[in-house]
């Protein structure tokens, strides 16, 4: 297996979701991944669970079928000043955090880097952006990359947007290449929303084997990594 964890996977909670979490446990323990994230959709998209999901995630075992379930959410971005469409309060509930730009929450802006760096900036619950650049949310990569390495959060190279969204593949061989530049770490990932697709990276890997993009800088590649982020940043929230 390419990856040990998959950091971004959605259950039936988000209505374009099709399996439960215990389907998605037992198909990642049939692949042989250590843990998978569920990132149901924030309460700003149009499929998302009611904020009561997230915080009563911590009644879900922190593992299934041997696999460890990481309790998470997708927040979207809901404007260009980097507010989020959850409060401080409710991700105390979460470990991981995905931040996105989804066009029903936001049109996309001529250019919408700043909106990705005043995300970063202003919440530090946040993890790692997600599918930077899907839809039309174009952005400054070296801008991104470099705030990302400053604050301490992953790039994530999704595998659903390389193979469903326009200029996905430029944009996240881009972003490989500022990465490994910068040495900057990211999360590969399905982003898938059926429970066979879980850990499923083929056409990310070959990204990333054409760049020779180093191991050492794909956080999930090691589920430590990322068990050991969660656990700096929480111990950094309870201070």
């Amino acid at each position: 297996m390419f990856i040990e964890l998959d950091t971004h996977f959605h259950s039936v909670a988000s209505t374009h979701g099709y399996s439960t979490v215990k389907e998605i446990a037992q198909s990642a323990a049939e692949k042989g991944l250590k843990g998978f994230a569920l990132t149901d959709h924030g309460p700003a998209s149009p499929d998302s669970p009611h904020v009561w999901h997230f915080r009563n995630l911590q009644v879900i075992p922190d593992y299934i079928c041997g696999v460890r379930v990481i309790k998470g959410a997708e927040v979207n971005i809901i404007d260009y000043e980097g507010n989020i469409d959850m409060s401080d309060f409710d991700l105390k509930f979460v470990d991981w955090v995905v931040a996105s730009y989804h066009a029903p929450v936001i049109e996309p802006a001529e250019d919408c880097t700043e909106g990705y760096i005043k995300a970063i900036i202003n919440n530090p619950c946040i993890d790692v952006i997600g599918h930077p650049g899907s839809r039309g949310f174009y952005f400054d990569t070296e801008k991104l990359v470099k705030t990302c390495k400053e604050y301490n959060k992953f790039i994530e190279i999704n595998e659903s947007a390389i193979m469903h969204k326009k200029d996905m593949d430029r944009i996240s061989y881009d972003l490989l290449n500022a990465c490994k530049k910068h040495s900057v770490s990211v999360v590969v990932n399905s982003d898938g929303h059926y429970c066979d697709l879980v850990g499923d990276v083929s056409n990310s890997e070959k990204l990333i084997t054409e760049l020779e993009f180093p191991v050492s800088l794909i956080a999930n590649a090691c589920a430590e990594t990322i068990y050991e982020h969660i656990a700096k940043k929480r111990a950094g929230f309870n201070k």
